[in-house]
């Protein structure tokens, strides 16, 4: 090839590998990083926040089932408690929950805080509610982006004895949510407003001893958040959207010593998608939902005639391995 004509397709070949170079440098860090992306992560966040709250509530109606006619007390966790004391009294618990987000999707922290009361309207039912606090602060990598989130809302329940082993419940919530999200380190943001509503049904069955006792639960929740439209920094309209999801639990929990004294005890559950729909169009959703999560918990626990304490610990899994840690303080006082 003569030098020329060598040096015009270098010359070209150098031309076009500089106009890739700059095409490249005026697209988004990621290719998530388009309008609207932070609505990726929303319906995992709120599959785990709503099963962190009634995982809490439902884990705390258990030990009210020790005596009939005693004091009742929920945690703030969502704890639902019996000390075995003969009378009237109105427990008031108040607590947190704190759990270490470390999926794909998310990364960082999340709190949830509730005020609850119970009362036992005879031997068999027992009905609790009262209020939940949420928190959200996570990065989202696959957008190089944040959500910031703050949600009140309320919860209202029911236990029934319905055989000498078999507990059914019900638990119905509402949430208020608002969030503040952003893409490309900060470049872009947005607010919005959100409505959480949830329904689990669930039933237990219990097998005691002496000093043992040993329980095996199943159920069903179904999770529906209606999120707002919004408009981005940038002047980006972005619609607003559906998601909800219908999941099934098994869970297994053995707590060691009697009622009154200091209790050690182990939890497992798992959870399982049975039907839903993330709502988003489809270039913002992946189609990689979880399919299933885990968890396994150690903890102490005690209640005494006017007051009562839990302290916990959770692993969480699901199907890419570790998925991060949880904690739990509650503490509960009668009057």
């Amino acid at each position: 090839m003569a030098p020329n004509m060598q040096h015009s397709v270098l010359a070209r070949l150098r031309g076009l590998l500089t106009a890739l170079i700059l095409l490249l440098g005026t697209l988004p860090a990621s290719a998530d990083n388009i309008p609207g992306s932070a609505a990726t992560a929303l319906p995992e966040e709120t599959e785990i926040a709503t099963g962190m709250i009634v995982r809490s509530i439902k884990a705390h109606v258990v030990p009210l089932r020790e005596g009939t006619g005693g004091a009742v007390f929920v945690s703030t966790s969502g704890r639902v408690s019996g000390a075995g004391v003969v009378g009237g009294d109105m427990p008031l618990a108040f607590g947190y929950d704190h759990r270490d987000l470390d999926t794909g999707r998310l990364d960082g922290s999340l709190g949830i805080g509730t005020l609850f009361l119970g009362h036992a309207i005879d031997g068999r039912t027992l009905v609790f509610g009262g209020l939940l606090a949420e928190r959200l602060d996570v990065d989202t990598p696959y957008n190089s982006g944040r959500i910031e989130a703050d949600g009140i809302g309320i919860a209202v329940g029911v236990d029934h004895r319905a055989g000498d082993r078999l507990f059914l419940t019900g638990i119905l919530g509402l949430m208020e949510m608002d969030y503040d999200v952003s893409r490309g380190n900060g470049a872009v943001t947005g607010s919005f407003g959100a409505r959480r509503s949830f329904v689990d049904l669930s039933g237990d069955y219990v097998f005691r001893t002496d000093l043992a006792e040993i329980t095996l639960g199943f159920g069903l929740l179904y999770v529906n958040q209606k999120n707002d439209a919004y408009t981005e920094s940038g002047g980006t309209a972005v619609a607003g959207f559906t998601s909800e999801q219908l999941s099934g639990k098994l869970s297994a929990r053995s707590a060691w010593g009697r009622p009154g004294e200091l209790r050690p005890y182990l939890d497992a559950e798992t959870w399982f998608r049975l039907a839903g729909s993330s709502g988003l169009p489809a270039v913002l959703d992946p189609g990689d939902d979880r399919d299933w999560s885990g968890r396994l918990g150690l903890g102490l626990q005690q209640s005494g005639a006017r007051s009562g304490f839990d302290l916990g610990l959770g692993s969480n899994f699901g199907e890419d391995g570790f998925e991060g840690l949880d904690a739990r303080f509650s503490y509960t006082v009668r009057f």
